[in-house]
């Protein structure tokens, strides 16, 4: 069905991603909309079902393109960049700025800071974005040691976060 939608799409120049949010949207909602005559058609004990295993193996394949992704990101640093001493210390208060606004903002909206304040991965999308900025507009200082730099210091604050707050919970 994603491919149908994705195929529908790309024949008609629309938005792709969009209609295949909106199409997650509609299983992961399925029960309230139980009252259209179109999906009551639908026999919901095993559409569920279904949506369930489709769930699992969406969450597998998002693990694996993940730790692709950082296998590759791995390979392909250089370890100048790594530990570039012109950028760690902008790495690191960027670091601190990103854990301090979240901490703040969570409890701005009253929710709880633990394990939520260490959530705060940066990887993907982050370089993207980087690598999207015109070489017109961008500044020497937020080069790709920065980038590697706050990505790998946000992973292990993650890492430590979560392992205490695992911890934590168990008792230990």
């Amino acid at each position: 069905m994603i491919i149908l939608i994705y195929a529908i799409s790309k024949e008609y120049h629309l938005p792709a991603l969009l209609f295949i949010l909106l199409f997650g949207l509609f299983l992961g909602n399925i029960d309230e909309l139980k009252n259209y005559k179109l999906v009551q058609k639908i026999h919901l004990v095993n559409f569920n079902r279904e949506v369930f295993k489709f769930k699992e193996l969406t969450t597998e394949i998002a693990f694996l393109i993940r730790a692709l992704f950082f296998m590759l990101f791995g390979y392909l640093i250089e370890t100048a960049e790594l530990f570039n001493s012109d950028t760690i210390i902008w790495a690191i208060a960027i670091t601190i700025g990103i854990f301090v606004l979240r901490f703040i903002f969570l409890k701005l909206f009253k929710f709880k800071t633990s394990p939520l304040l260490f959530i705060a991965p940066r990887g993907l999308i982050t370089i993207l974005l980087f690598f999207s900025i015109p070489a017109s507009q961008t500044i020497a200082l937020a080069n790709k040691s920065l980038i590697i730099q706050v990505i790998i210091l946000t992973a292990f604050v993650m890492m430590l976060g979560l392992m205490k707050h695992k911890k934590h919970e168990t008792g230990e």
